[in-house]
Formats: C-alpha cells, sequence, structure tokens
C-alpha cells in the first residue's frame, strides 16, 4: 500500500509541476516557483518510492509479487540490489528514478540565464507523468494474492522468493543495465529542448542548450552498448 501511494503522489506532483510550468509559459510568472516545488516534490517522491523498493527487496517481503518472483535469501548483496531491476516493473522504476536524477542536474541548468526553463521543464515533468502512469499500471508493489488472484489465499506470505534469473546472475547485471537507463534518461533533456525551441519559436538555439546533454548521453549509452557487447559475447 505505501509504494502504491508513492506513485501517485509523485504521479500527481509531475502533473502539478507541468501545469504549473506551462502556465509560466504563457506568461503567469507567479507559477514558476510552484513548477519548482512541485519537480522537487516529484524527485523526493520517486527517491523515495526507490528506496521502499530496495528496503522490500532487502528485507525479503515475498509477501510482494515482485520481490517473490526476482530475489531470494541466498543471493549475494550486488545480485540482491540487481533484482531491482531485473523484472519488467523494477526496470520501469530504475527508468523514472534515473529520470528525477537527471531532472534535478536539468533544472539547475535551465533555471540560469534565459534558457527556456518553463518550456523546458513542462514538457520533462510530463514524462516522468508518463512513467508515473506505467508505473501506476505496472506496479512493482503488488502483493502476490493480487498479482495470482484466486490462486493464492489473501495474505499468504511465502518462505522463500523464486530467485533471480540464472542467465542474469553475473557481474554485469549490476553495471550494465543502470548504466543503459542513465543513457535512455539523459536523452530526454535534448528532446525536453527540442520541443521547448518549438513553443518559443527559437529554432536555432536548442543545438546550443542540448549538446552538453547530447555529448553526455552518446558517451553513456556508448559504453553501455560496449558493456553488453563484451557481457554477450565474453
Amino acid at each position: 500500500m505505501v509504494g502504491k501511494i508513492l506513485v501517485y503522489i509523485f504521479f500527481s506532483t509531475a502533473l502539478l509541476s507541468c501545469v504549473s510550468y506551462y502556465l509560466t509559459h504563457l506568461g503567469k510568472e507567479k507559477f514558476l516557483s510552484f513548477g519548482r516545488l512541485f519537480y522537487h516534490l516529484t524527485a523526493v517522491g520517486v527517491l523515495s518510492t526507490a528506496a521502499y523498493l530496495m528496503y522490500l527487496i532487502f528485507t525479503h517481503q515475498f509477501q510482494f509479487a515482485y520481490v517473490w518472483e526476482q530475489s531470494s535469501t541466498d543471493l549475494q548483496i550486488p545480485l540482491l540490489m540487481s533484482t531491482f531491476y531485473s523484472g519488467q516493473e523494477g526496470s520501469f522504476m530504475l527508468w523514472t528514478t534515473m529520470t528525477a536524477i537527471i531532472g534535478i542536474f536539468l533544472l539547475n541548468y535551465v533555471s540560469k540565464g534565459d534558457r527556456l526553463e518553463p518550456q523546458v521543464m513542462s514538457v520533462f515533468t510530463l514524462i516522468i507523468a508518463f512513467l508515473g502512469l506505467i508505473l501506476i499500471l505496472k506496479s512493482p508493489f503488488l502483493y502476490v494474492w493480487e498479482k495470482f488472484a484466486g490462486e493464492v489465499e489473501v495474505g499468504f506470505m511465502p518462505a522463500e522468493g523464486r530467485g533471480l534469473n540464472p542467465l542474469l546472475q553475473n557481474f554485469w547485471i549490476t553495471i550494465h543495465p543502470p548504466t543503459l537507463f542513465l543513457g535512455f534518461s539523459s536523452l530526454a533533456a535534448p528532446f525536453c529542448f527540442a520541443i521547448g525551441t518549438l513553443m518559443k519559436n527559437r529554432y536555432n538555439d536548442w543545438i546550443k542548450f542540448s549538446m552538453p546533454w547530447l555529448l553526455f548521453s552518446g558517451m553513456i549509452l556508448g559504453l553501455g552498448i560496449m558493456m553488453g557487447g563484451y557481457w554477450a559475447y565474453g
């Protein structure tokens, strides 16, 4: 229940931040401070949600379907940490977390000078809200009796988890997916600059604003692809 509430909270604050920034774009400057406040609340909400999921994994709360499906008590700590994102629901949580962290740096970047903060952040917060919607629909916080309704008795607590897929029990699982998702998340920044400059009819500015982010994304994704190649063929 706590996890679901946290997801709904950051989904709501992301939408509120988006609306506030868009109203600022329309000329209502008093909403700028609200946009920033709601974004910071969104980031705190996302990080709290991620921390709660990690807590469930490390304390072996097998009544949660995701924890039961991906982890077990015999996993070493690095592999146990990697179960956070080894399943579909957890990978969406990792993506959202990385995006929220990128957003903190992006907000600091666009708030200095005329870098289209209302336009860029209105698009960026909409992206986080969309990721939040995915987590509402594909929640990592379902109980086993919710996911397997009719098959598992309400309140049932499995004694052991199913464990991490043996094919994923490798050193590279601990660094390869986070590296790729960091690259994916950072690409949101140049996209937001592109849309933001279109909103302001400043078509030539997006390359100047986006270049540091594009270089970072290319570097991180290149590193992640090389890791994946070594993992696949090593």
